[in-house]
């Protein structure tokens, strides 16, 4: 008998690739900002401890926001939530930028505004995925929108560098304004999707209260391994200004460079998430870890890239594995919760462990800071292997 013939693949939805672009545009505004506080903290003469609170102004308000608009997604839908976020969020920045020097006031109220804002387009992206894409094909489409989420890696350092060698820290807030004016007109063209089940149903369904332990281990695993990770962030440009005697040309370098890694192996992440993906996230943990501990000892520029290179390909399909693994594991019903839950907690972590390592660079060096990152991104990864559920779980 002949060979049977597999069936082509079918293309995603156009809606697939246009939540990608508005997931890459707001992200890369995202990422943009925080990046740019970060470099200009020196100049402007804020403290370890005045950086620290602006990372957490900007950040810490999605603790509390992340579930109440999660919630909002789940009963109205994620196109009018990510139209108000991402409105709101351009606007805030317009008026910070007409403030001229970014007094530290201003930025600490208008970060946490805006940070209460963003959950709803990442928890609105995955809510409606799985109602616009067959089931079949939903790991595909998860990759899709992680590259709008990994892209901005790339893009948001290398704009950031340039930006403010040309145009100043006030009037570079335009490119975030802009950005985020352009994924305002990409998202009005989403589908106005109805919610699955009223709020009634969803509140009436039994142990709607109550998450699978396999779907609170694996947010719990993230938490822990963004909080751990969030010292990178703020450490890497006192790394390059101290160690690698560099400018704002090369702490872009390595963040693109990490990026780049990043969208490499993204085509991975169906097969990876395919079977046991909480044993594949707590593993990508573990040797992330591992991979980026050599940084205690890099003193040029090229390992260090080489290193921000190999970590951001180990980084690159963690955050699609985990969320096919909730698409799957949770109720349609309550994936707008879920998601604004772990958005909540991620968007959290990272920047207060970022928070963290702004006010331990006060004692310690940046390696320092950033090798004992890495050690604990690895124990974390380990704990969660100690779950025999997580390991299990399909």
């Amino acid at each position: 008998m002949p060979a049977a013939v597999a069936a082509p693949r079918a293309r995603l939805p156009g809606v697939a690739w246009r939540l990608s672009a508005v997931s890459f545009l707001a992200a890369s505004a995202d990422s943009f900002f925080l990046l740019l506080l970060l470099w200009v903290a020196g100049p402007q003469g804020w403290t370890g401890l005045q950086t620290a609170l602006v990372i957490l102004a900007l950040r810490l308000p999605t603790l509390a926001a992340g579930v109440l608009l999660g919630r909002a997604v789940d009963r109205w839908g994620a196109r009018r939530l990510m139209l108000i976020d991402l409105a709101g969020r351009a606007a805030l920045l317009g008026g910070l930028a007409l403030t001229g020097r970014l007094p530290l006031i201003a930025v600490l109220l208008v970060g946490a505004a805006t940070g209460c804002l963003a959950p709803a387009s990442y928890a609105g992206a995955r809510w409606l995925l799985p109602r616009v894409v067959p089931d079949d094909a939903l790991g595909r489409a998860n990759a899709v929108v992680a590259f709008g989420d990994h892209a901005p890696l790339v893009l948001g350092p290398a704009l950031v560098g340039p930006a403010l060698a040309l145009f100043g820290t006030s009037v570079s807030l335009l490119v975030p304004i802009g950005l985020l004016v352009a994924a305002l007109v990409l998202a009005r063209g989403l589908p106005a999707v109805a919610s699955p089940a009223a709020p009634e149903a969803v509140r009436d369904a039994p142990h709607a209260g109550r998450l699978p332990g396999r779907v609170t281990a694996l947010i719990a695993l993230s938490t822990a391994y963004y909080f751990v990770y969030g010292p990178f962030e703020s450490a890497t440009p006192a790394l390059v200004r101290a160690r690698l005697d560099s400018g704002e040309a090369i702490y872009s370098l390595l963040w693109v460079v990490f990026g780049l890694g990043a969208i490499a192996t993204l085509p991975l992440v169906p097969r990876l998430g395919r079977r046991r993906p909480g044993l594949v996230n707590a593993l990508g943990a573990l040797f992330w870890g591992l991979v980026m501990l050599p940084v205690l000892v890099v003193q040029d520029v090229p390992l260090a890239a080489g290193l921000f290179l190999l970590g951001g390909a180990v980084w690159g399909p963690y955050a699609s594995i985990e969320t096919a693994a909730l698409q799957r594991w949770v109720p349609p019903s309550q994936h707008g919760r879920v998601f604004g839950l772990q958005r909540s907690l991620l968007g959290t972590a990272s920047p207060l462990g970022a928070a963290i390592g702004a006010v331990a660079l006060e004692q310690v060096s940046a390696q320092a800071v950033l090798g004992c990152s890495a050690l604990l991104c690895a124990l974390a990864g380990l704990l969660a292997l100690a779950r025999r559920d997580l390991r299990r779980a399909e």
